[in-house]
C-alpha cells in the first residue's frame, strides 16, 4: 500500500502545508473548528469595518432570512465558539472565505488556516499563540520574518492626540505606509508640537529585532498605557528568547490594524518569495467584546492563497510510471496493480504528450516493458 509519507509527498504544497500546520496545532492541544459557510448577512454588515476587502455575496434562505457567504472566520467563532471567561477555549480551522479580489474585482473563494485563542488569555497563553505563529511561518520556508508591534505604542499614542478622527486615520496610514515624509506634514499642517512630532517620526522609525529595539521603545514611553504595552512585548520576548526563532522576531511600527478593534499585541509574517503577508494576528479583544460579554481573544490566520505565486502549482514529477497502451488492455490491471502495490503513482494513456513521468512502460501483448526512464 502507499505509505502515508508517499501521499504527502504527491499532495501540492498547499495541501501539504495544511497537514504540517493541523498536526502542529493538535500538539499543543488546539481543537479542530468547523463552521457553517454562511451566517446572517446582519451579522457581518455590523461587522463591516473589521473584515478586510469590500462586498458580501448574499441570497435569501428558504425562511426568507437574508444570508450571506462567510467573507470572514474569526467573527464566526467568536459568535458561535463555546467560551468561558475563567477558562481558554483553543481551536484551530482550515476553512474558506468568500470575498473581492483585489486583482480582478471578482468574488473569489480564498483558503485559511489558523489558530484562535476564547476566553481568560494570560501571558502563557498569548506567548503560546505567537510562538505558533513563528513555528507555522517555518512550516512554509526557513527564510522567514515575524514583525511585531502594539496597539498600546503607536496606535495608542496617535488615538490621544487632540486631532479629527480622520486625521488620527491619516497619521494610522502613513505609519502603515512607513511614509515619514507625510508623516511629517501631518504634524505640521495640524500644528503639532516640535516634541509630539519627533516622537511620531522616532516611533516610525523604529526597526529592527525586537532585543534591539526594546530599550528604544522604553525611551519612547509617556503614559502608563505605553508603558505596559512595552512591559508586555518585553515579557513576551523573555518567553521565546531562548529559542533560536526568537532572532526571526523584528520590530515593525507599521504593523498596525484597525483601533477601534484590536487592543493588544499585533503581528504579521512575510516568507521570501511570496508577494506580500501570509499570517496576520494579535489581540482583538474589542471586537470580540462587540459580539460577546467581556470576551476576550487572540488569534491569527495564515493566508494559503497568498502562497499561489511561492509555491510552483505542479510538482516536478507529474507520475512516477507512465504505461502506454494503444491495443488490448487485457491484463493490463494486474500489472498496474504490481507498480502500485510498490508505493507508486500510475498512469494509462496511449501517447506521453505533455506528460512527465520519472519512469516509461509500453504495454504490448500482455507484457509490460520499460522503454525510457
Amino acid at each position: 500500500m502507499v505509505s502515508n509519507m508517499l501521499l504527502k509527498e504527491r499532495m501540492a504544497k498547499e495541501e501539504q502545508l495544511v497537514l504540517s500546520l493541523s498536526s502542529l496545532y493538535e500538539q499543543y492541544s488546539y481543537e479542530k473548528y468547523s463552521m457553517a459557510k454562511f451566517e446572517e448577512y446582519s451579522f457581518y454588515s455590523d461587522n463591516r469595518k473589521f473584515m478586510p476587502g469590500e462586498g458580501m455575496i448574499a441570497f435569501n434562505s428558504s425562511d426568507g432570512k437574508l444570508m450571506a457567504l462567510k467573507p470572514d472566520i474569526t467573527l464566526s467563532i467568536v459568535k458561535n465558539a463555546k467560551m468561558s471567561k475563567e477558562s481558554q477555549t483553543k481551536l484551530y480551522y482550515n476553512e474558506s472565505v468568500f470575498r473581492i479580489s483585489d486583482e480582478t474585482h471578482d468574488y473569489r473563494e480564498i483558503k485559511q488556516t489558523g489558530v484562535e485563542v476564547l476566553g481568560d488569555i494570560d501571558p502563557y497563553a498569548q506567548a503560546e499563540l505567537f510562538f505558533l505563529a513563528l513555528l507555522s511561518l517555518r512550516e512554509i520556508d526557513e527564510d522567514f520574518v515575524l514583525s511585531v508591534s502594539h496597539m498600546g505604542i503607536v496606535a495608542h499614542f496617535v488615538n490621544a492626540l487632540a486631532l479629527p478622527v480622520e486625521i488620527k486615520k491619516q497619521m494610522i496610514r502613513c505609519f502603515a505606509k512607513k511614509s515619514v515624509h507625510e508623516l511629517k506634514s501631518l504634524c505640521q499642517q495640524n500644528g503639532l508640537e516640535a516634541s509630539v512630532c519627533e516622537r511620531l517620526i522616532g516611533m516610525l522609525s523604529l526597526n529592527g529585532k525586537l532585543s534591539d529595539v526594546l530599550p528604544k521603545l522604553r525611551a519612547l514611553c509617556g503614559d502608563d498605557e505605553m508603558t505596559a504595552a512595552v512591559r508586555e512585548l518585553e515579557a513576551l520576548y523573555q518567553e521565546i528568547k531562548d529559542h533560536p526563532l526568537a532572532d526571526k522576531v523584528i520590530f515593525d511600527a507599521s504593523v498596525v490594524n484597525h483601533i477601534d478593534y484590536y487592543n493588544g499585541l499585533i503581528f504579521k509574517g512575510y516568507v521570501k518569495g511570496a508577494p506580500g503577508p501570509v499570517l496576520s494576528g494579535g489581540r482583538y479583544d474589542k471586537l470580540a467584546c462587540r459580539i460577546r460579554e467581556n470576551a476576550c481573544a487572540i488569534g491569527f490566520a495564515v493566508y494559503l492563497d497568498g502562497l499561489n505565486y511561492y509555491y510552483p502549482n505542479q510538482r516536478e514529477k507529474t507520475v512516477d510510471a507512465l504505461i502506454l497502451c494503444e491495443g488490448s488492455t487485457e491484463g493490463l490491471l494486474t500489472q498496474v496493480n504490481v507498480l502500485v502495490e510498490q508505493g507508486l503513482c500510475v498512469r494509462i494513456e496511449k501517447d506521453q504528450t505533455g506528460i512527465e513521468a520519472d519512469t516509461v512502460y509500453r504495454y504490448e501483448d500482455g507484457k509490460l516493458s520499460r522503454i525510457s526512464c
